[in-house]
């Protein structure tokens, strides 16, 4: 099982720092316990970094007033490497007193830009239960800590690699280890359910769950669907990655609920539907594109 640090919090966990020599600036440190079922490093893994990066200049307008991202908008061309470190930064578009965009762009140290994207920023007026995580930090050490995972059998299409999550037999991957999930089921028509546990290293600045942790479980659940559709041999790659945020879950050791339907299949581009419960609340939505190698 992956495991966190000590003292754990979204910016441990995915070794996010504040770069001191460059106010607004936050940077990752990536590694094989951010990887997925593939050993690969995916949109799933940047959500974190893009989410706080994304309101940081909108929360500084009125630091005293809380505020919070209600939609992420994230777009990929190429995945970074294993061992990469990442550099975020946002600047602010447009704005009033309850609502701001802003635009996110991550750079990878060596693969140059990688992602890029937008952040609905929206005042909320809740009060502030830790704000720590603004101070400035340096990156934490890169999450090498577990084993690097082998890479898929070639010869098994995406619904048999995904009868094997579910049964147990193949592992899910140290991301969603991290993030205490399961793929739990898949049905004909293409869907596939996980399961998440909150857990109290997840919460925000406000004790509810990070958005960017929200994200990452709903990235890698589409990631789960996309990879129910993967001929033998083949690959895939998130691309673009869209989700709101309708409430936060208590990070309290509940278990979260995401069904992952298909909306359109295609050859080269696919398209997948994404929504969150707790219980019967919906929490989230997101839709994201997956490319897949011919």
């Amino acid at each position: 099982m992956t495991t966190q640090p000590a003292i754990a919090d979204p910016f441990t966990v995915f070794a996010i720092g504040r770069d001191r020599a460059a106010a607004g600036v936050l940077t990752q440190r990536l590694g094989t316990a951010l990887t997925d079922h593939r050993g690969l490093i995916d949109l799933p893994a940047l959500t974190v970094l893009f989410d706080d990066i994304g309101g940081i200049p909108f929360y500084r307008l009125d630091p005293t007033n809380s505020s919070m991202q209600a939609r992420l908008t994230m777009s990929m061309v190429s995945r970074p490497a294993v061992s990469e470190e990442l550099r975020a930064e946002a600047a602010l578009q447009m704005h009033d007193d309850a609502y701001g965009t802003t635009a996110v762009t991550i750079t990878g140290q060596t693969s140059g830009p990688l992602c890029f994207g937008t952040a609905r920023n929206i005042r909320v007026g809740r009060p502030v239960t830790d704000d720590s995580a603004m101070e400035l930090r340096p990156a934490p050490p890169a999450p090498d800590h577990v084993p690097a995972v082998a890479a898929l059998d070639p010869t098994l299409d995406g619904g048999e690699v995904i009868a094997q999550l579910v049964d147990g037999s193949l592992p899910a991957g140290p991301i969603t280890e991290l993030l205490g999930g399961v793929v739990v089921g898949t049905d004909d028509d293409g869907t596939v359910r996980a399961e998440f546990t909150t857990d109290p290293w997840m919460a925000n600045m406000m004790g509810t769950m990070h958005g960017g942790v929200i994200a990452a479980m709903l990235a890698q659940a589409c990631s789960f669907g996309a990879q129910r559709q993967v001929r033998p041999g083949g690959g895939y790659q998130l691309i673009d990655f869209t989700c709101e945020f309708h409430r936060s879950p208590i990070v309290d050791g509940r278990r979260v609920r995401i069904d992952v339907t298909p909306v359109k299949l295609g050859r080269r581009l696919s398209l997948f539907d994404a929504r969150i419960y707790d219980g019967d609340q919906l929490l989230g939505r997101a839709t994201a594109d997956a490319r897949f190698d011919l």
